[in-house]
């Protein structure tokens, strides 16, 4: 799919959308929800594409469920291990509250098949985003359908793999600035297409935490 960025989006009027390939983007200006569509009991690895207007980006705020949706559970990485986070209500809402900014993925698993809706703010301007060295799981801080991270982000032989819904999919190396990241069934060399609200495990051999600047200016 040929990449459309979300900057077309925010000059349009009411109503405009772009179909990606997770799900739909709508935005009126810079302020939208991104539809992630999920499945009943597997597995998914997503983000929150979205700025919160409150800078509250505890999962209390980022992802609103009902009452239908009780048990799905949120496994958070920490660096370490998963922690989860379960869905018991609308009266008992999520346990533990934990935060979902920008740019970090996590797992998934709901009880029924729906979407999840993202709701808040384009990210613009100077956006960063940080890699930690070891593994993480990362996703683009900009809600558009583009390869990612990009040919000149990256450390000699970080790996990233994208997930299938039952599995790991492609893996992904990087070969440096020259060569970028190469997929290993020969696809290159900006990293794979990641649509809003996708996320990828990333392990970064550098010695140091990964970070760069992207400016994003709607037109």
């Amino acid at each position: 799919m040929r990449t459309k960025a979300l900057l077309g989006l925010a000059v349009l009027a009411a109503g405009a959308a772009t179909c990606m390939a997770q799900g739909n983007v709508y935005s009126l200006n810079i302020v939208g929800y991104v539809n992630v569509p999920v499945t009943n009991g597997q597995y998914a690895l997503i983000a929150n594409p979205l700025k919160q207007s409150s800078s509250n980006t505890s999962i209390t705020n980022t992802i609103v469920l009902t009452d239908a949706d009780i048990d799905t559970t949120v496994y958070k990485w920490n660096g370490t291990g998963y922690i989860n986070s379960i869905w018991y209500g609308v009266d008992g809402g999520w346990d533990p509250a934990v935060n979902l900014p920008i740019g970090e993925a996590f797992f998934i698993k709901p009880t029924r098949t729906t979407s999840i809706t993202f709701v808040g703010e384009v990210a613009t301007g100077d956006v960063s985003q940080t890699i930690p060295k070891g593994v993480s799981l990362k996703a683009n801080a900009i809600p558009v359908s583009e390869p990612w991270p990009g040919k000149a982000h990256g450390n000699i032989d970080d790996t990233m793999y994208t997930w299938g819904g039952t599995g790991w999919n492609s893996l992904w190396s990087y070969y440096g600035t020259t060569d970028g990241w190469i997929e290993a069934g020969g696809a290159g060399p900006e990293g794979p297409t990641l649509a809003p609200g996708q996320g990828v495990a990333y392990t970064s051999k550098g010695a140091a935490d990964l970070t760069w600047t992207r400016t994003f200016n709607p037109q």
